[in-house]
C-alpha cells in the first residue's frame, strides 16, 4: 500500500514541476516591463499582470498540498477517509494549476 502512495505523490509533484517549467518559459520570454496575459474571453484580454505574479500560482498551491499532505498524515490512522479525501483534493489543486499554467503559456507564447 505504502509504494501505491508513493506514486501518487510522484505524481503530483511531477505536475508542480510542469506547471513550473511552463511559467518558467513565459517568464523568460517576457521583459520586465511586458504585462503577462492570464485570461481572455472572445471579446479580447480580460486580465493582464506583472511577470512576477506567475510565481504565486503554484507557489500558493504547493503550500496548499503541503497542509493537506500534512493533514492527511495527521488522520492516516484514525480516520483513513478523511486522509483519502485530502488526497483527491490535492489531485484536483494539482489538476487546476496545471491547467493554469497551460492556459498562461498558450496565451503568451
Amino acid at each position: 500500500m505504502k509504494n501505491i502512495s508513493q506514486k501518487r505523490w510522484l505524481l503530483l509533484g511531477i505536475s508542480f514541476v510542469i506547471s513550473i517549467f511552463l511559467n518558467l518559459l513565459v517568464f523568460i520570454k517576457t521583459g520586465p516591463n511586458f504585462p503577462v496575459i492570464f485570461r481572455s474571453n472572445d471579446f479580447g484580454i480580460n486580465f493582464l499582470g506583472n511577470r512576477n505574479l506567475l510565481w504565486q500560482i503554484p507557489v500558493l498551491g504547493i503550500i496548499f498540498v503541503y497542509i493537506n499532505y500534512w493533514l492527511s498524515q495527521l488522520f492516516k490512522d484514525s480516520n483513513k477517509n478523511l486522509s483519502n479525501l485530502l488526497f483527491f483534493a490535492n489531485i484536483g489543486v494539482a489538476v487546476l494549476i496545471f491547467l493554469i499554467s497551460v492556459q498562461t503559456y498558450l496565451l503568451n507564447r
